[in-house]
């Protein structure tokens, strides 16, 4: 037998091991978190990809990230993906081990025009009072900033679905009430008036009479623990569509004798 062979196999087999169990894996803490986006404006029912990617490349405790909504009832996050639940402000927060980053999240109520949605980011309007204390009718306006959404609302009216198919009989015979898109230069104006008795009358922004149609509906009302709540879904028969829902306040200023 050779007992030298078998000696110097036996040496190297004790040296490895040695030297294995002399070394220790050795941890790296993530020390950053970034978000991609790290601010986001989005629109209520939106659904955005975020990209969160932890720091370094070669951390070892990346199995303890967490992402979540701080506010899930405005903007939720799930699989990578933000979606808008409700108009408001909420963060995205990750953490890993010691390291806590956010990303803002901004949701918006929406108008849609023909398809094309734009954030609700002003409300504004006037209260018109009879007399004092006594409101006739509300005049309000929401906007991007660009395009818009005008209405008017008798007091009595509220909370009613005023058709803009039809004359609204609440009105009196020598008033109206209208529902109006218009951009800022007043380009593509276009206006629904309702009157008691007839009906309704479609004019642009020279004040001349279209040969178009709508069909649906608009509304304004007032909810506890929500404001002022606006709905527009209306179809003219040029093509447009116009879609809206707002919750929240209105800016108004008052006019008339009050």
């Amino acid at each position: 037998m050779n007992t030298k062979g078998i000696f110097s196999i036996s040496l190297i087999a004790a040296i490895i091991l040695a030297t294995s169990c002399g070394k220790s894996h050795k941890e790296v803490p993530v020390t950053d978190i970034e978000f991609n986006p790290n601010k986001m404006e989005i629109f209520t029912g939106q659904i955005l990809p975020v990209t969160v990617t932890t720091v370094p490349e070669n951390a070892t405790n990346t199995g303890e990230l967490q992402v979540n909504s701080s506010k899930p009832d405005i903007a939720t996050f799930e699989n990578g993906k933000v979606t808008g639940v409700k108009a408001g402000s909420a963060n995205l927060v990750a953490t890993c081990g010691a390291v806590k980053k956010t990303a803002s999240v901004k949701v918006y109520w929406t108008m849609t025009k023909t398809g094309t949605s734009y954030p609700i980011k002003l409300a504004t309007g006037y209260k018109i009072y009879d007399s004092p204390g006594v409101v006739n009718y509300y005049d309000v306006d929401f906007s991007d900033g660009t395009e818009h959404f005008r209405m008017t609302v008798l007091d009595k009216d509220l909370g009613k679905k005023l058709d803009v198919s039809k004359p609204n009989p609440s009105l009196d015979e020598y008033d109206s009430c209208f529902l109006c898109s218009v951009r800022n230069n007043n380009e593509n104006d276009i206006t629904i008036y309702l009157s008691r008795d007839k009906a309704p009358v479609i004019r642009n922004e020279m004040w001349e009479t279209l040969p178009i149609t709508a069909t649906g509906y608009y509304s304004l009302q007032f909810v506890t623990g929500k404001g002022y709540v606006a709905d527009i879904d209306v179809s003219l028969s040029n093509g447009q569509i116009w879609k809206m829902h707002y919750e929240g306040p209105i800016t108004t200023k008052n006019e008339g004798n009050y």
